[in-house]
């Protein structure tokens, strides 16, 4: 009489790992995790009665819901519901229908979240020479010089400056 060998799926330690990090973290869907990680109905039936994968899962649970862990627990699900209303950001931002300061509104959030928003301090104030010269006894000799380049709309560098090339052509009708 034959037997037939039934194939068990197997997974390696990280894909096991990763699973059971997100199952703990409960952000996502099960069927959405279980499809990134490209695990089938059979190996999920497999993988889930798996004492290793029990353990990860303990573990993981208990490391994601600890009381020291709240702030990054707030701050992963904050990024995911971020990530998940980016789709619907990008349509209602590019919709003719919507008021223009609600689209600012996006627009400053969205380039808030991507770090390009400026802040008072990120612009640049000119640039500045400064020289201290410690004389001793708590006495100091500071010289401090603005050595920013004026540059004035509309006005243009002498013509007899060396460093300057000037030439002129006439065009006829201008003679």
């Amino acid at each position: 009489m034959a037997t037939t060998a039934v194939q068990q799926p197997s997974f390696n330690d990280a894909v096991l790992l990763k699973l059971a990090r997100e199952i703990a973290m409960d952000i996502r869907e099960i069927g959405d995790i279980l499809a990134t990680y490209e695990v089938d109905d059979y190996s999920w039936q497999s993988i889930k009665e798996s004492y290793t994968f029990k353990a990860y899962l303990k573990g993981a649970l208990e490391e994601w819901n600890s009381a020291i862990n709240t702030k990054e627990r707030v701050k992963m699900k904050a990024l995911s519901m971020v990530e998940e209303a980016l789709p619907e950001f990008y349509t209602r931002m590019h919709d003719s229908k919507e008021a223009l300061q609600h689209k600012t509104e996006v627009f400053k959030t969205i380039t808030k979240l991507a770090g390009l928003e400026r802040t008072v301090g990120d612009v640049g104030t000119g640039e500045k020479l400064t020289v201290t010269i410690n004389l001793g006894a708590d006495q100091q000799l500071r010289v401090e010089r603005d050595i920013t380049p004026k540059v004035t709309v509309g006005e243009y560098p002498a013509e007899d400056d060396p460093d300057i090339e000037f030439s002129w052509t006439e065009e006829e009708g201008d003679a």
